[in-house]
């Protein structure tokens, strides 16, 4: 089932604050209980302190009995507890016979503590029934001493109920403490996970648009984190995308114009020997004719072959040690490139006879030979093409400088992009516009950079 990233993002943050808060909660809640029964025990020591210096003072005559039971009474009232000054010793404790401890108390599993009591021991039991009471109670016992000798036991017994109706407040309160949290964090969760989605789903319809050949606009995400990149991202790429969509119907127009006129040139003159128009005589000329369209045509397509061979990676360098000057030279001297020299355009080659560079040689004179081209093609009649090599560090470095036409500064960031061709109305100089692609992708397999610098009448 398809779930959006924003309900994915409202349920994990809500659920983790669930759990966060719920864990601090109980721990409150813990916590809260661990202290109070542990200040109750404070309080319950400090009162059974107080009843051994009564209990010291009636020994020594300085109270009555009397006066000791209104004292107990008054110290438990003040603790909200029952407080019991038992003066027993172990032989009476163990005594089977004797069970007049037991039934004044009427709690038999006294005994056991007693026992520990009577030993030095201290006793705290933070719940227990109690008979005499009918209620659950927080109980301390403490050894009676008197002049440092333990004659009995201190037992203390405060209702529990008053500490269970505190905590239920206190839990109450953390509960609503809580729960308010959650209900906020609720709110922020919601607004930030808005947020976060919101950018996503415009690009995702954005994309769509895309996809289905419309157009969208940028994207305006002002996030200042990775949303905000990639947006910025996905701008470009629409962009880019465009920028491609633009020059690929250029050059389908192109392309067809290219493909269109030879073709039209040699059904006209295969039609005209057909119809009788073109005399025998004349054949030689009109062969000629269309074999130079069919070279053309063959020109076209072999570029667009050779662009698709290497973008796909199906082409593999045979790399080697290749003298540059002697190649250079094979370069200018080839036939294609000699026509320049016929034009009144020099060529000259400035380059160290011994320098070698390590290339695909097949590809390196495509690379050098292609760029020559270029040169001489957009130079005019009179002008000069200049090749100068020189070694670097790690590189050899080939500066290839020509007297032509220049190029347009809103024309140079694009002249090694497939289907891109400057100045239109110079069709007839200019080729399908993947020449210098082609260029740019072979140096780029040879792990090597390639740029430009030009402006127009330059």
């Amino acid at each position: 089932m398809y779930k959006s990233i924003f309900t994915r993002l409202l349920a994990t943050y809500l659920l983790l604050t669930i759990l966060v808060t719920g864990s601090l909660a109980m721990l409150l809640s813990h916590g809260f209980k661990r202290y109070i029964f542990m200040e109750k025990d404070r309080v319950l020591s400090a009162a059974a302190l107080k009843v051994e210096s009564v209990v010291d003072r009636y020994y020594q005559g300085e109270l009555s009995q009397n006066e000791l039971q209104i004292a107990l009474d008054n110290l438990g009232y003040i603790t909200d507890s029952t407080i019991y000054a038992l003066k027993v010793d172990k032989t009476t404790l163990y005594n089977s016979q004797n069970r007049q401890l037991e039934a004044e108390l009427a709690e038999g599993y006294l005994l056991e503590d007693l026992q520990k009591i009577l030993e030095g021991e201290n006793i705290y039991r933070k719940k227990l029934f109690s008979k005499i009471l009918d209620t659950e109670v927080v109980f301390k016992g403490t050894p009676l001493r008197v002049d440092q000798q333990i004659i009995g036991a201190v037992l203390i017994f405060s209702p529990l109920s008053e500490i269970t109706t505190y905590l239920v407040k206190i839990n109450s309160l953390i509960a609503g403490t809580a729960l308010a949290a959650i209900i906020i964090s609720f709110f922020f969760i919601f607004i930030t996970a808005a947020r976060i989605s919101r950018p996503i789903r415009e690009m995702e319809r954005a994309a769509r648009q895309l996809a289905a050949g419309e157009a969208a606009q940028d994207l305006a995400v002002h996030t200042g984190d990775e949303l905000e990149r990639l947006a910025d991202s996905f701008n470009y790429m629409k962009k880019q995308l465009e920028s491609t969509e633009n020059m690929r119907r250029e050059f389908i127009g192109n392309v067809s114009h290219d493909l269109r006129t030879p073709l039209t040139s040699i059904n006209g003159f295969v039609q005209g020997m057909l119809d009788g128009l073109v005399q025998p005589a004349q054949y030689h000329k009109y062969l000629s004719l269309m074999q130079d369209e069919t070279q053309r045509l063959m020109r076209l397509t072999g570029d667009i072959l050779e662009l698709a061979k290497i973008q796909s990676g199906n082409i593999k360098l045979n790399k080697k040690a290749i003298s540059i000057r002697d190649t250079l030279e094979k370069i200018v001297g080839s036939a294609g490139l000699a026509q320049g020299l016929n034009n009144n355009i020099t060529i000259t080659i400035d380059c160290d006879p011994q320098l070698q560079v390590q290339a695909d040689p097949d590809r390196f004179r495509q690379i050098v030979g292609n760029i020559i081209s270029n040169a001489l093609r957009f130079t005019e009649n009179v002008g000069s093409v200049a090749v100068q090599v020189r070694e670097q560090k790690e590189w050899v470095e080939f500066i290839i400088k020509d007297t032509g036409a220049g190029i347009n500064q809103e024309d140079l960031p694009y002249i090694f992009e497939r289907f891109y061709r400057g100045d239109k109305s110079r069709r007839g100089q200019e080729g399908t516009g993947l020449g210098l692609c082609i260029v740019k992708n072979l140096v780029d397999l040879h792990g090597g950079y390639i740029r430009a610098e030009s402006r127009a009448g330059v």
